[in-house]
Parts: C-alpha cells; structure tokens; sequence
C-alpha cells in the first residue's frame, strides 16, 4: 500500500498507482534474510550430527538420531536457497522501487505544472475584431499566442502522463523478474503447496464440515427418534467425512483412528440394516400368527357371538351371508298341531347374531412395516431385485408416521413423565428396538428373542454416544489429537 497522500487527478487517476510501501518491503528483506542465516545455523548443527562419527556416540539411538538428523538436515538445505533467494531478489527489486516512485512523483509534478499552464492558457484573451469587423494584427496575435500556450501546455501534460506510463512499465518489469526468480515453480523443496496439498486442504474441511453434520444428525435421531429420512442423511454424511479421512491419511495428513471409526460407523449402519430386514421377517411371522389367533381368524373376518333367546353365549360364528351360507338352508318354522286351543302362531323371530366387541390392542398384530433409511426410491428397485421384504407404507408416508411417533413420545413428557424417561432412555441406549421387538414377538405367541438383540442394541448406543459425540466433538473442538502412524505428520 502506498504512503503518498497525494492528488493524482491531473494524471487521471484516483489513487497512488503504485501501491508499494519501501519500508515493508526493506523490512521484508532483512526479515527472509534473517531466516536464511537462522537456517543456515541449524543446518551447521545437523551435519556435526550427520558427520560425527559412531564412536563419539554410544547407545541403541545412535542411528535413528543421524537418520532423522540427515533427512532435516536435507530439508532445511532446500528451504534456505528459497529464503537466500528471496532475500537477494527483495534487494534487486528495492532500487527499481525507489527508481518508481521517484519517476512517477515527478510525473505528477509535471502533470500539476501542465494542468496549470493549460488553465493559463485557456484564461488568455480571445482575439477581438474592430468596430468595421476587421481584425488588427495585434488581434491576430493574441490568437497565435493563445493557440501556442494550449498546444504547449497539452503537450506538457501528454509528456507527464508518458513519464507515469514509462515508470509503471519499468515498475512492472522489475516486478515480474522479482516474481519469476522466487516463482514456486522453480523450487522443489516441500515449501509450496501442491494440488495434493490443495485437495488435502479441501478434504480436511469437507471431513470438519460433514463431522458436524452428522453430529447434528445423530442428536436429531435421538431427541426425534425412529425418523428414517434423519438416519439415512447421517449415513450419507458419514460415507463423505470416511472418504475425506481416507484420502487424508493417505496423504499423511489424517487420523488412522478417523479412519477406523468411521469405517465401524459406516460398516454398523450396513449389519443394522441386515439386523433390520431380520427383525423384520421375525415381525412379519409374529402378526401372521396374532391375526390367526384372533377372532375372525387369519382371513381377517371378525367372528360374532351367537347367542340363543334368553340363554348365554354358547359359540361364535361368521355372520351367515355371501361367502358364509347357513348349513342345510333355511330354518324351518315349528308349532303344535293345530286344534282345541291350538291357534296357528306367529313364527319366532330370527336369531340376529350380536357384533362381537373389537380386539384389543396387540403389538404383534397391530404391527406396521414401515420403510427403513435404506428401503427409500433410490435403492427400491435393487432391494426389490433381492427378493427384500417390501413395506406396507411408502418411504415418505413411513416419515411421516415415523414423526408422528416421535411426537407422541414427547406428549408424554409433562403428562406421563415416568414413561417418557422410560422411553427416552430406551432409545439412547440403543434397547429401543430390541424390546419393540420382544413386545411383538411375545403378543404374537412365539416365546422370547435372543439376548444378543439388547447386545446389538446396546452396542449401537454406546457406539453412537462414544464415536459419534464424545471422539468427534472432541477432535472437532481439539481436546483429542489425531493419532497418525510412523512417519506421518498430524494435520494442522
């Protein structure tokens, strides 16, 4: 930036058109040359290492230390021929500075000097013509001289903005030798940012950017538990953080423990859909087996009660209609015989069975199979193809059922507080589903699961809670450093 305060209007310019201020780029200098010397002194140090014979030294570590010694020793060699360079092109570069900004003050002294001649020249008097509408040569004169004054002046100005044009061309020159001696294009010494550098750049806030998003996920699936469309976006920012870690650690640049999470994350969320699919058929089999148990059987026609005239319930049937014809057709009508005191009667009235009562709430028959955060349109077609046992409900309808669900978890938390504790700690510790589950398989009259379902379950809460919260926020917010192999360098 600049130091002239100046008005550079008369050269047509709004501002310094040479931002440059000598005392930086002096103090530049002397800074690259200090780091050069300071470089030099350690690469000294190293190669007395280096170059010191074994029997001066005595222990397992002598090797490693003159291994390690050389390979820095290497390394600050190259990066001060960079320092040494800039330092001695900074110095090359500081005359043809001065030489600039000495060149283009006195162009706008010139261009100052012009502007006011040219407003002299223009203040001269215009020639007037006599009382006959002739013109004196004295008239003429003053013509001739005011035409002079302004070409003069003009030329002026066109001198100066040339002189600025010349020292910005020669400022510029000197500029480009300046950036092609200390281009990064012409040192190979690990100072200079690579593509790979670049993309490792990318990736690491891609991996901090998605680390986030799926620690805002993972707390939207507990407190808004079971809701498909939040898991599936988690598992999609978890395969993009494990890509970005990947490719980091690769570089040397990443944490293996990133790396290893990541993958267990990505690979529980592949085993809990096949969990999933399993539970599932389980469920399938335990609401086949309520609905045949229920009144009404498993064709789904309920049964009602029949019940004689004045007598108790004695046996259940389906109501006699389509489908369902009363055995041996109608029935007949009885009477006495006809004779003394025998007058024909009016026949009785029919028998109209009672609608049984509605079954009771059964977990196992009541059950739903609502779509999973792998069971959505993307992946329908390839499921379908596996013979994947298709929902009841369509992925977007399960959502919104899903939310519904969660909703009426949460109602119970002023009303009901004991139960929504109850519930709300099932789901954080990953027994949710295994006791779903259980429910559904006892309602349907087929015994207990196994224990490895809580197992599963509880190995998924503390999965969740441990790598996804404590291990990621912690990295994120710094309290954990990352864990890199041999010979790798932690990512700053």
């Amino acid at each position: 930036m600049s130091i002239r305060h100046l008005d550079w209007s008369p050269l047509d310019r709004e501002s310094d058109p040479v931002y440059a201020d000598p005392d930086v780029v002096s103090a530049a200098q002397k800074r690259y040359a200090l780091i050069a010397s300071t470089i030099d002194d350690a690469t000294a140090k190293l190669q007395k290492i280096v170059g010191t014979g074994t029997d001066s030294l005595a222990g397992q570590y002598v090797q490693g230390l003159k291994t390690e010694a050389g390979s820095l020793n290497d390394r600050l060699t190259k990066a001060a021929v960079r320092y040494h360079d800039v330092a001695n092109e900074i110095g090359k570069y500081e005359p043809d500075l001065e030489q600039g900004l000495t060149e283009t003050a006195n162009a706008l002294t010139d261009a100052e000097a012009a502007k006011g001649a040219q407003t002299k020249a223009n203040g001269m008097p215009n020639p007037q013509k006599s009382s006959d509408g002739t013109t004196t040569p004295a008239e003429q004169q003053k013509a001739t001289d005011k035409s002079k004054a302004q070409s003069d002046a003009d030329a002026s100005m066109a001198a100066a903005k040339k002189r600025l044009n010349d020292a910005l061309d020669a400022l510029n020159v000197a500029g480009k030798r300046f950036g092609d001696a200390v281009s990064a294009r012409r040192y190979d010494d690990g100072l200079t940012d690579s593509y790979k550098d670049k993309l490792d750049a990318v990736m690491a806030k891609i991996s901090q950017v998605f680390a986030i998003i799926g620690m805002i996920l993972g707390a939207l699936a507990i407190l808004i538990p079971g809701v498909d469309v939040l898991v599936i976006a988690g598992v999609v920012a978890g395969a993009v953080t494990l890509i970005a870690n990947i490719v980091l650690y690769h570089d040397g640049k990443g944490s293996v423990v990133d790396v290893i999470l990541g993958a267990i994350g990505l690979g529980m969320a592949g085993l809990g859909a096949v969990v999933s699919l399993v539970g599932k058929g389980m469920s399938s089999i335990a609401k086949t087996a309520a609905l045949a148990n229920r009144p009404g059987g498993a064709d789904g026609i309920e049964l009602v009660p029949l019940k004689p005239p004045g007598g108790p319930i004695t046996n259940f049937s389906r109501p006699f209609g389509p489908g369902n014809p009363r055995p041996g057709g109608p029935p007949p009508n009885f009477s006495r015989p006809f004779g003394p005191g025998n007058t024909p009667i009016k026949p009785a009235p029919p028998i109209r069975p009672e609608p049984a009562p509605a079954p009771g709430p059964n977990a196992a028959a009541d059950w739903k199979n609502l779509s999973d955060w792998f069971n959505n349109p993307a992946t329908n077609w390839v499921l379908g193809k596996l013979g994947v046992i298709t929902p009841d409900t369509g992925f977007w309808a399960s959502a919104w059922a899903q939310l519904k669900g969660a909703g009426e978890m949460w109602a119970t938390l002023l009303t009901d507080p004991a139960k929504f504790g109850k519930d709300f700690a099932s789901i954080i510790t990953g027994l949710k589903g295994p006791l779903d589950l259980s429910a559904i398989m006892r309602a349907g009259g087929l015994g207990s699961i196994s224990p490895l379902w809580f197992a599963w379950g509880g190995l998924n809460g503390a999965f969740g809670l441990g790598a996804g919260f404590v291990y990621t926020g912690g990295r994120l917010m710094g309290w954990i450093p990352s864990v890199n192999p041999p010979g790798q360098v932690a990512a700053s």
